[in-house]
């Protein structure tokens, strides 16, 4: 017995070959589509694969504008197609995920379905599409199924399709149910909100691989020759990709660990969630014929907002707040000469203090809230008529927190203390204890949070779905890898303003490149203005508040789950 289990130990393998296949999809060629892809995933099959992804719809292509238009094409599950996938998966031992049109005898519904299929040849799930986009919505109904995780022999894999990853909760689900590896047929083209920044996104704040099987080839009104598929890690970066408008195979390889999937640090960022504070995505705000009233909004104007990007020196207070005063003079006189009413102004994340390298002096640098500091700063939001979002280090009953502050003309209106700490700040914060906030200015909603909360998109939606125009995040933000995931919080559908420090202190060296990114849910409208990775510099953009106010969330969701404390799988 004992050599056995060595045997079986020694014998496992270390890594398991997978394949998207990136095929050129013909548009109502069933015949056609089924040969093509047959042979391809038999050649991915030969070749070694374990894991097999098609695209979205592959049997039939994508773009149907009726339930009639698409009838001929629609089969159950398991059905045919199924059958013949099967009896290759069975053949071979391998897995294969695959994208249809199903039928539910039932009911007669129709739904963009995507399968799984096992190495003995059956059906161990399918996920119904729960985002229709584009003409989808003509035909298919929204998907009613709990998001497929699967066991397989090398541990649990989610399945998604396409649009459902646009928002950040259907992978969410998929990696608290234990999935660590997601498998996404899509028919994604890439002039459309290009999807590689959402799929690395869903990726990295999940800790999970993500195995996203795009198409190519032309459709009857889409052209997806140059769409891409990608192999991504766990930390968001791009491990293999591929574009071609002919049929290609993508291989690549995932770690396993005992025969185990494995992602170092798995599960890091799920575990440092803080869903208490959460509740808020599950309000269906939205939905509603007029959210402002149900919100109380106000009508919004357009408005100027500045980010300042400037290197603090660490512990030198009087020296940065002159500089803060400096800044705020400069950022009101560059608006002016651009004939425009500075209305905004969002300086980075401990600007007052720069970044805490010695934790035992956090504690001398620390000041109230309100203090001197915020005071000196009241006085110049007063005399220039402007409202100032800043971070500094605040102290409180002998407690200390990394805190954001809104001050405007008539003083402090209120402060954010930030909830989820980097492992930076744990050295000497502690973690916010109540819930995100959000304010009313003359000119639109304003909500508040700090750079590490942008890892956690429920932090986002918490204020998305209260009313919020344009989000402020004062940020100290080392990461150049997971820099990306700011640009894809734009999916929560707000104005974005990011400040970050630059320059180094200490062995903590701050990125710059804060960023303004204006929403529209009109991907053409979409404006975004970064600044320089290494240097001082004030940018300035124009934001109304009538872009954000059109939201849609994805809300056929298990909330329960949502708000629940990860536990590893």
């Amino acid at each position: 017995m004992e050599k056995k289990f060595l045997d079986e130990v020694l014998n496992m393998p270390e890594e398991v070959r997978v394949a998207l296949i990136h095929a050129a999809i013909k548009w109502k060629d069933k015949e056609h589509n089924l040969r093509r892809l047959l042979a391809l995933n038999e050649e991915a099959a030969a070749g070694g694969a374990r894991i097999i992804v098609n695209p979205e719809l592959a049997t039939t292509g994508y773009a149907f504008e009726s339930r009639r238009d698409i009838s001929l094409f629609v089969e159950t599950v398991p059905g045919p197609t199924t059958e013949l996938f099967g009896a290759l998966a069975c053949r071979y031992g391998v897995y294969i995920c695959l994208g249809l049109p199903e039928v539910d005898l039932k009911s007669g519904i129709y739904y963009n379905t995507a399968v799984l299929i096992g190495p003995d040849g059956r059906v161990m799930g399918e996920h119904r599409k729960l985002a229709p986009a584009f003409k989808e919505n003509l035909w298919a109904a929204r998907g009613n199924l709990p998001v497929l995780v699967a066991e397989t022999c090398f541990g649990r894999v989610g399945v998604l399709i396409c649009a459902d990853t646009y928002w950040y909760k259907a992978a969410r689900m998929a990696a608290l149910k234990g999935a660590r590896v997601l498998l996404i047929p899509a028919n994604w083209p890439p002039h459309h909100y290009p999807p590689e920044v959402f799929w690395r996104a869903r990726a990295l704040e999940n800790g999970v691989y993500v195995l996203a099987c795009n198409r190519t080839g032309q459709d009857k009104t889409m052209n997806c020759n140059a769409s891409q598929s990608f192999i991504i890690g766990p930390d968001g970066s791009v491990l293999k990709e591929v574009q071609s408008a002919h049929d290609t195979i993508l291989y690549g390889t995932l770690p396993l660990k005992n025969g185990r999937f494995f992602t170092s640090g798995a599960g890091v960022l799920l575990g440092d969630r803080r869903p208490e504070f959460y509740a808020g995505i599950t309000l269906d705000t939205f939905s509603q014929f007029e959210p402002e009233a149900l919100l109380g909004l106000s009508a919004g104007k357009e408005f100027a907002v500045a980010t300042v990007q400037f290197a603090p020196r660490a512990g030198e207070l009087e020296r940065n707040t002159r500089r803060i005063l400096s800044f705020l003079d400069q950022a009101a006189d560059l608006a002016a000469r651009r004939r425009m009413k500075l209305d905004l102004v969002v300086f980075p994340e401990l600007a007052v203090t720069g970044a805490i390298s010695q934790p035992s002096q956090a504690g001398e640098l620390a000041e109230p809230v309100p203090g001197p500091i915020t005071v000196e700063v009241v006085r110049k939001a007063e005399k220039l008529d402007l409202y100032v979002v800043m971070g500094v280090l605040e102290r409180e009953d002998g407690q200390l927190f990394n805190t954001a502050v809104l001050i405007g003309p008539a003083g402090l209106l209120g402060k954010y203390r930030k909830i989820h700490l980097s492992p930076f700040d744990r050295e000497w914060a502690r973690p916010g204890q109540e819930d995100f906030r959000f304010f009313d200015l003359p000119f639109g909603r304003v909500g508040l949070l700090l750079g590490h909360d942008l890892f956690f998109p429920e932090s986002l939606e918490s204020l998305a779905k209260q009313g919020v125009d344009v989000l402020c995040v004062p940020a100290l933000w080392n990461d150049e890898k997971s820099q990306f995931i700011w640009e894809a919080r734009i999916a929560e559908q707000m104005h974005l303003v990011v400040a970050n420090q630059w320059g180094s202190s200490g062995s903590f060296c701050a990125l710059g490149g804060s960023l303004i990114y204006s929403y529209s849910r009109y991907s053409e409208r979409r404006v975004r203005m970064v600044s320089p990775v290494n240097e001082d510099r004030i940018n300035i953009m124009l934001l109304n508040p009538q872009e954000t106010r059109q939201k849609k969330f994805l809300e056929e969701v298990d909330y329960d789950l949502l708000l629940t404390h990860y536990k590893l799988f």
